[in-house]
């Protein structure tokens, strides 16, 4: 792809909305995140640092506090504590579980040869379930490949907690899981930064 396609593609990109629950990139890889779109290879089209969530299966809820059908009733991008979740634990709002999400980052490259240096710096750092995807898309004028890399890890958790009304579980379990979730997300975060630093390494930016 020519570099004036991709920067227009690019830029449409960055004009559209952030479709994301809280609109915006989360703190913790808001650095990674502009020194990739810094480079004229590449942009992020959508991105999670990694999360502990407690989630809710509701009847009818608003759409604002919804993700697939689902209230969010407890979300941390960083590491907590077993008792602060334990304290949000209502059944009567629904079916709840919990979870811890990895980091996860999907990246338009221009070529096939920056993709796979993309890749190659998310699998050195730990993400081994990454990949580069391949689509074709056209208009009336032109066709062109659209080279996605997704940047990822199998690592993550989810346990039910509550069901039909009734808590599951012990507050000895919720201080398992989430003691649990706390050492996968202090490896996420070094996966992280050792992604971060094989970019900087490997990929100059202006």
């Amino acid at each position: 792809m020519s570099a004036k396609m991709f920067a227009n593609q690019k830029q449409a990109a960055f004009a559209g909305q952030d479709l994301s629950r809280k609109g915006s990139v989360d703190e913790p890889i808001r650095e990674l995140v502009d020194y990739i779109n810094s480079s004229e290879k590449y942009f992020t089209t959508s991105s999670c640092s990694g999360r502990i969530v407690v989630l809710a299966e509701t009847a009818e809820e608003e759409p604002s506090v919804q993700k697939e059908g689902c209230q969010w009733v407890f979300v941390s991008h960083s590491k907590c504590s077993w008792d602060e979740i334990y304290s949000k634990l209502d059944p009567s709002i629904g079916d709840l579980s919990f979870k811890f999400e990895a980091f996860v980052l999907h990246v338009q490259c221009r070529t096939l040869d920056d993709a796979q240096l993309m890749l190659s710096c998310g699998v050195q750092a730990g993400f081994r379930n990454s990949g580069i995807s391949l689509k074709s898309r056209k208009n009336s004028h032109q066709e062109w490949p659209k080279i996605m890399v997704a940047i990822r890890s199998t690592h993550g958790i989810e346990a039910p907690l509550s069901a039909s009304g009734k808590l599951l579980v012990t507050s000895e379990y919720v201080e398992h899981v989430v003691t649990k979730a706390n050492t996968l997300m202090e490896e996420n975060f070094k996966r992280i930064s050792r992604f971060q630093q094989n970019l900087m390494q490997q990929i100059k930016v202006d």
